[in-house]
């Protein structure tokens, strides 16, 4: 009798850690680890597909940086980008609410008048003149930070690039980590996972952005999530 509670005992007991066991293999599994950044050059085997916003993205840091890479094919998510903005948010509690973001490029269309009444009939040379307009960075949320907008050229601070390349789309941020609320994990591996927001499209009353708790602020915007974002913390 004894024996036979003993057995069952022993059977539970290993249910139960075998639950554990799967379930924490199931959760790191579900983090996204960044890359040691090794250069500037990326394999497209590299990139992970958004499907729903239909980005590819790659996300990569170093001791000092986190680099974020986008690339896209579609004509309509390109110039949504380049005409109405993208912005990059940040969440250090691993959740989906839009409080800190940076925004590259603003827009053309949220540049001056001039400058958006400027049409062409070529597409190409639209696009090239547009994105020669993609030249400032804009800080949402960031409370500790007094210049809200600089140039997007900037090695001392957040700075970007974007470029097209046979008709492929190309997007590159670097975000100084000094500048983010990082936060240490208790268990002295590195820091906590956070999530990244991608959000492209038109956003009206970018300056009142950084109260929202969704990001979706009308027009027609798209916002996607990666959650579960992890730093690597050596080559």
């Amino acid at each position: 009798m004894f024996r036979s509670n003993d057995v069952n005992m022993r059977t539970v007991v290993s249910i139960l850690a075998s639950f554990i066991f799967f379930g924490l293999n199931a959760q790191k599994g579900n983090l996204i680890v960044s890359r040691w950044h090794a250069g500037d050059k990326i394999e497209d085997s590299d990139y992970q597909l958004i499907k729903k916003a239909r980005l590819y993205y790659f996300v990569s840091n170093d001791n000092d940086n986190i680099y974020i890479r986008l690339k896209t094919s579609e004509r309509v998510v390109q110039e949504k980008i380049l005409k109405q903005g993208l912005t990059v948010w940040i969440n250090m509690d691993d959740k989906d609410q839009a409080k800190m973001g940076i925004r590259y490029p603003i827009g053309s269309e949220n540049q001056n008048s001039n400058k958006r009444r400027d049409k062409s009939n070529n597409a190409d040379s639209d696009t090239l003149s547009i994105l020669s307009m993609a030249n400032t960075i804009e800080l949402v949320g960031f409370i500790s930070e007094q210049e809200r907008r600089f140039p997007a050229q900037n090695p001392d601070n957040f700075n970007g690039s974007v470029k097209y390349e046979q008709g492929i789309f190309y997007y590159k941020m670097v975000m100084p980590i000094a500048k983010l609320p990082i936060r240490n994990s208790r268990q002295g591996n590195g820091a906590m996972p956070f999530t990244l927001g991608f959000e492209y499209g038109f956003i009206p009353q970018m300056q009142s952005s950084s109260n929202s708790s969704t990001g979706s602020r009308g027009g027609s915007a798209d916002l996607n999530w990666i959650n579960h974002v992890k730093l690597a913390t050596s080559r």
